[in-house]
């Protein structure tokens, strides 16, 4: 029975490397927001394309990450891509710290920093095995990366520890109770799923959905070549989040970020993000008060804001 256990607990340790091994492979390959630039990758105009687009498409970001507020902290950013919200942190006076998984990202973010001349250091490391001592950082910082790990748990206890007393944590993570999830992937795009199956259709789902040809056409491919596989509920969030070829992506609601922070002392939400996507036809005719609204209950979006212990 020992020898079971013990098999069982391997398995689950080789498949959850190999898992991790995944991610780390496509973000390798697609660093994020790098495909909303032209210019030549790495050269400043670059870099400047992806902050227009980063800050135009979440103008919110930056209040809500609090980069002004950093001046003088010592800052981890837990998946730094290309640097740009790094930037802000340092270009604000925070001493600043980027880690990724990929080595790609640190090398892009590094020469982002070495253009703009900005102090910060960066490694290539696991955020469930962060390699910093206990009680290090004033604040830790991830947006968008955690949800991307196979065990977020060990993540947020690795941010617990490294964090000072009455230290910061500023997460995101997606959002369960997002109209994204609840209408937009989990309805409209399995129903736009059997539409992929012709040409036709993918032209069309192009058309009224916006996205390209190519993620739509691997997207026909994937369902193609195995159905069941891409339908099953976790491989179709993924396939639906970060693009067709994403191996990982998780949702939480309030009430599961609220276990995974429960060390934490206090622990407060936001929510932010809405993509007019999502309402096809519709979504542009959206009052601007309307569309406020929606976000700030159903964005795609979940920012949980936790203060450790000041007496840990």
């Amino acid at each position: 029975m020992e020898s079971a256990v013990q098999d069982h607990g391997s398995a689950v340790e080789t498949g959850t490397a190999q898992l991790k091994a995944r991610v780390r492979d496509f973000w390798q390959v697609h660093p994020c927001d790098a495909q909303f630039a032209t210019a030549e990758v790495g050269s400043r105009p670059f870099y400047q394309q992806v902050e227009r687009y980063r800050y135009g498409v979440h103008p919110h970001l930056p209040r809500a990450a609090g980069f002004t507020k950093a001046t003088g902290l010592r800052v981890l950013e837990i998946g730094n891509g290309l640097g740009t919200d790094g930037a802000r942190f340092a270009a604000a006076g925070a001493l600043y710290t980027g880690i990724d998984l990929t080595n790609t990202a640190s090398a892009l973010a590094r020469r982002r920093f070495e253009l703009f001349k900005l102090p910060g250091s960066f490694a290539v490391a696991d955020a469930e095995n962060l390699p910093f001592p206990d009680n290090h950082f004033d604040l830790v910082y991830s947006h968008g990366v955690l949800h991307h790990t196979p065990n977020i748990q060990r993540a947020i206890d690795e941010v617990y520890r490294v964090l000072r007393p009455a230290g910061r944590a500023v997460v995101m993570l997606y959002y369960r109770n997002s109209f994204n999830y609840r209408i937009n992937i989990r309805v409209v795009r399995r129903l736009r799923a059997h539409v992929l199956r012709s040409e036709t259709g993918v032209k069309l789902a192009h058309h009224l959905l916006g996205e390209t040809i190519e993620q739509l056409q691997s997207h026909a491919d994937h369902m193609k070549c195995d159905p069941q596989a891409y339908f099953a509920p976790d491989t179709f969030l993924s396939r639906n989040t970060d693009g067709p070829d994403c191996p990982l992506a998780r949702v939480y609601s309030r009430a599961e970020a609220r276990l995974l922070f429960q060390a934490f002392s206090e622990v407060r939400f936001a929510v932010h993000f809405w993509n007019r996507r999502w309402l096809p036809l519709l979504g542009k005719l959206l009052p601007a008060r309307l569309e406020s609204w929606l976000t700030s209950r159903w964005g795609w979006h979940l920012w949980i804001y936790a203060t450790k212990p000041a007496e840990a």
